[in-house]
């Protein structure tokens, strides 16, 4: 009887060691877990295509649709041209042309609007500066008119010197002066500007409404950025122009805010 009972002492102690064995190696299962791993992970990767399509789109991702609208008051020919050279990824060449009113230095209503336009359009545009003390016919016999084609631009912003001309040069020799010069940039949209206007002037705003009057009649694009400037015979004007022993010599500072302020919202459309 003794030995039946310790046989059945060990075969239950054998039993309780096995059963707790097979229960420990459950609870301990690194399998029973993995239900929870797998809902995890497949959570974890639906987020990641969201975090993924966050990125910060700029001019250089997508040009025609940033910077087209810049250009909304170009000529029609020349919103075009700036598309093709964008999809051939070739810089728009753009000639700012005429007298040293435009200035030479940054203050310059030339130079701040070359700088607008390559902080707008970046390294999309191409800007170059002809500026000359000249009169018209001097630009023509000295081949000036040659740099400009030289340059090959796809846009040119032309001011062909009337205010230097006025008294100087006809104005039917002032327009065969224009005729002569488009010739040689015929692969451009050429557009045209006057000088800043004067003070009381007598005939020079005839001379620039003709000039408007040849633009219209030969389907350039007028600027006319007088309409920014106040009334040249008011007094409120005077202080646009710069005086040296009585004569007018140039833009002031408030005359360069007036003329470039219009040539930029021009060029760069808001």
């Amino acid at each position: 009887m003794k030995i039946f009972t310790a046989i059945l002492s060990a075969v239950v102690a054998i039993a309780v060691l096995v059963a707790g064995h097979l229960y420990w190696g459950y609870k301990t299962d690194p399998s029973r877990f993995k239900p929870d791993s797998v809902a995890v992970k497949a959570e974890k990767t639906k987020a990641e295509p969201t975090a993924g399509k966050k990125r910060v789109v700029n001019k250089t991702d997508q040009p025609e649709t940033s910077l087209t609208a810049y250009t909304k008051n170009w000529p029609k020919k020349a919103r075009s041209d700036f598309k093709t050279t964008l999809s051939k990824k070739r810089a728009y060449k753009i000639a700012i042309v005429g007298s040293d009113a435009m200035g030479t230095d940054k203050h310059g209503w030339g130079p701040q609007l070359k700088q607008a336009l390559n902080d707008a359009y970046g390294s999309h545009v191409s800007v170059s500066l002809f500026s000359y003390h000249l009169n018209s016919d001097e630009f023509i016999r000295e081949g000036k008119y040659k740099d400009v084609a030289h340059f090959k631009p796809d846009l040119i912003l032309f001011e062909p010197f009337i205010l230097i001309n006025n008294g100087a040069v006809a104005m039917d020799n002032q327009l065969d002066d224009i005729k002569t010069a488009a010739a040689a940039w015929d692969d451009a949209v050429l557009m045209i500007q006057p000088s800043y206007p004067l003070y009381k002037a007598a005939n020079y705003p005839a001379q620039v409404k003709e000039l408007a009057s040849y633009a219209k009649k030969e389907g350039y694009t007028y600027l006319d950025h007088w309409k920014n400037w106040p009334d040249p015979d008011s007094d409120a004007f005077k202080s646009y122009v710069t005086f040296q022993n009585g004569e007018q010599t140039a833009p002031s500072n408030k005359g360069t805010k007036a003329w470039y302020d219009y040539l930029r919202k021009f060029f760069i459309a808001e």
